[in-house]
């Protein structure tokens, strides 16, 4: 008897045939059962979870979700991929205890299957001096001609603290909306800011071990409003969406942040991509308001891949000021045409605007399953598209 396996993989995405002759023979008819043999070990700063799958094979598993917290359960982590068994919590603090759980999900109603609960402390830091971080002070912002805001802040921190980084968050006033993103200098530029709007940021320090500091005390700053066409923005709009940066992105409630994944069946850079529950069709995700008066010529660039097809209709519209109601379609794709587990470069120009606008790409399908894409990148040139572009 010949035993094989084919490996199949293109511009960085693979999948196994064998899992996709399998999971064509399994079913989502409700959640799966819990994983079974769940066992934790953890070290000063992190904790390392195993398990194995459910035991009933005819049950479909997308993946696996992850929770814990000091106490009780306050952070989720989504794993997507039935082949995963394990995966490593890091940033934690020595010497305390937590709770985990470990629960298997697919797109049957009701989105994670039977939870598995246990508890376990964490080791006391080696040498347990562990050098207390402290908070950033003197954080400002300052806003830019072009509404941004360049933040800035002191570390008090000896230097022997090596190979720092700087979280920083920020969202409007007493808005339960809240951004993050790093650092590795003493100040970010952030952009895609409402204007009229009043904002908060504050800034941590994390260390190479994953020691980290309290929060430093909140800055406010206004974003003032754009009331005349002197205030003209110089800049391209560039969104790369990673684990916790969507760029001021409006997003239907279809999408989450899913972080980048790299082992034997999948090779995948972070992105937007579905939920395992989402509401019916359609999807879309939004730009914020953009304003370049000055650009001769547009373009909109976004790199994306389809990962699973499901037939549907993708479109690139135009969102004019008034009210944003007014639209004109772009560009409009069936997923029919679009190869699966390959990275889609689309570049679309588009004439001058003088007014604000938005850009969104929508997906509307015609099944109950919406087709799982993942959105890398998302742009707007002032200068217009490559001379290789697509109309």
């Amino acid at each position: 008897m010949i035993r094989f396996l084919i490996l199949f993989s293109i511009f960085g995405y693979s999948t196994s045939l064998f899992s996709f002759f399998q999971q064509n023979q399994q079913h989502e008819n409700h959640v799966p059962n819990a994983p079974q043999n769940v066992r934790v070990k953890t070290q000063s700063t992190s904790a390392t979870l195993w398990w194995d799958a459910p035991p009933d094979p005819t049950i479909l598993i997308r993946g696996y979700t992850v929770e814990y917290g000091e106490g009780s359960i306050s952070q989720r982590i989504v794993i997507e991929g039935s082949d995963s068994s394990s995966f490593t919590i890091n940033r934690l603090n020595p010497d305390t205890n937590y709770v985990f759980a470990v629960s298997a999900y697919n797109e049957a109603d009701g989105e994670d299957g039977t939870k598995v609960m246990l508890a376990a402390k964490t080791l006391v830091a080696e040498g347990s001096s562990a050098e207390k971080l402290w908070p950033p002070t003197t954080v400002r912002a300052k806003i830019e001609e072009n509404g941004a805001a360049y933040v800035s802040w002191e570390d008090p921190n000896p230097n022997a603290v090596s190979h720092r980084q700087y979280v920083v968050n920020y969202g409007i006033h007493e808005s339960e909306i809240q951004q993050k993103v790093r650092s590795n200098a003493k100040y970010v530029r952030l952009n895609g800011l409402s204007p009229g709007k009043e904002y908060e940021v504050s800034v941590k320090v994390v260390s190479e071990d994953g020691n980290e500091s309290p929060w430093s005390i909140r800055d406010l700053f206004l974003v003032p409003e754009v009331k005349n066409s002197d205030i003209r923005s110089k800049f391209d709009w560039i969104c790369r969406i990673n684990d916790t940066e969507m760029c001021s992105i409006e997003t239907s409630d279809h999408w989450k942040l899913c972080a980048e994944k790299h082992d034997f069946y999948t090779q995948r850079q972070s992105g937007a991509c579905p939920r395992a529950q989402y509401p019916s069709s359609p999807a879309h995700l939004t730009t914020p308001i953009i304003h370049f008066p000055d650009a001769q010529s547009l373009c909109f660039h976004m790199r994306y891949a389809l990962l699973n097809f499901h037939p549907a209709q993708m479109k690139v519209e135009l969102f004019e000021k008034a009210d944003f109601k007014k639209r004109h379609i772009l560009w409009k794709t069936r997923m029919e045409n679009v190869k699966q587990h390959v990275i889609q470069n689309v570049y679309i120009p588009f004439s001058k605007q003088i007014s604000e606008f938005k850009v969104s790409v929508s997906l509307k399908w015609e099944s109950q399953h919406m087709p799982r894409i993942i959105m890398h990148q998302m742009d707007i040139y002032s200068g217009g598209c490559p001379e290789k572009s697509t109309g």
